[in-house]
């Protein structure tokens, strides 16, 4: 049986312009932005990467798909990776990474 979860979610935007922030300068620089992100969120939960158990990641195009799965793996190292479901949509603002992350607390019995 598993214990409750956290829902996290962000994308590297500036909400006043509702542009990509300047320093997501590449895919893969956003994609890290927008993992940091999410791990700030979880820390304030309580949890920390360790904790996620899967991701939805959303790409703005095909052509960013093998950077983005680059700085997707180093930052989560040797592993266990989360479970990940990638899809190619259209993303707000010029944004060409979002990801949503679901991290399970301590499970219950």
């Amino acid at each position: 049986m598993t214990g409750p979860f956290v829902y996290a979610s962000s994308l590297a935007i500036d909400i006043e312009t509702v542009r990509r922030v300047p320093e997501a300068d590449t895919v893969a620089a956003e994609t890290r932005i927008v993992l940091e992100k999410i791990e700030a969120q979880l820390a304030a939960a309580g949890l920390a990467r360790k904790d996620i158990v899967k991701t939805t990641c959303y790409l703005s195009d095909e052509s960013h798909r093998m950077e983005f799965v680059a700085a997707y793996k180093e930052h989560f190292g040797d592993g266990p990776y989360p479970a990940r479901c990638t899809v190619v949509l259209g993303i707000a603002g010029d944004c060409r990474v979002q990801i949503e992350a679901v991290a399970e607390t301590a499970p219950t019995a």
